[in-house]
């Protein structure tokens, strides 16, 4: 980078590189960002949270902390999931990931 050179910092994503695919937004809100989630996204959170259900249950100790340590690790996956959905709906909606699914909603050509 040079010494002048300002990067444009949207929802703590530094963007240095040009978008490889049409760009929706720029710089979405975050409304539009889950009102953008697709059926994959919803997948990946439902994949995240049953995994960590599983993961808790098997790594509680004993019986009496299974119940209480697979709701928590569920809990991390949710969240995991969520997070993880949200940055591909952005990435989508700015363009850096494959977004053609996307464009008719937005009433916008490839």
């Amino acid at each position: 980078r040079e010494r002048g050179e300002r990067a444009h910092l949207a929802m703590g994503i530094i963007k240095y590189e040009e978008p490889k695919y049409p760009v929706i937004n720029s710089d979405p809100s975050v409304s539009m960002i889950y009102s953008n989630f697709n059926t994959t996204d919803y997948c990946r959170i439902t994949t995240f949270t049953s995994a960590s259900l599983v993961y808790g249950y098997l790594a509680g100790v004993s019986w009496n902390v299974r119940g209480p340590s697979m709701y928590t690790a569920g809990l991390l996956g949710l969240a995991g999931g969520i997070m993880y959905a949200y940055q591909n709906s952005a990435f989508r909606l700015m363009g850096h990931y494959p977004n053609y699914e996307d464009l008719p909603k937005y009433k916008l050509k490839k």
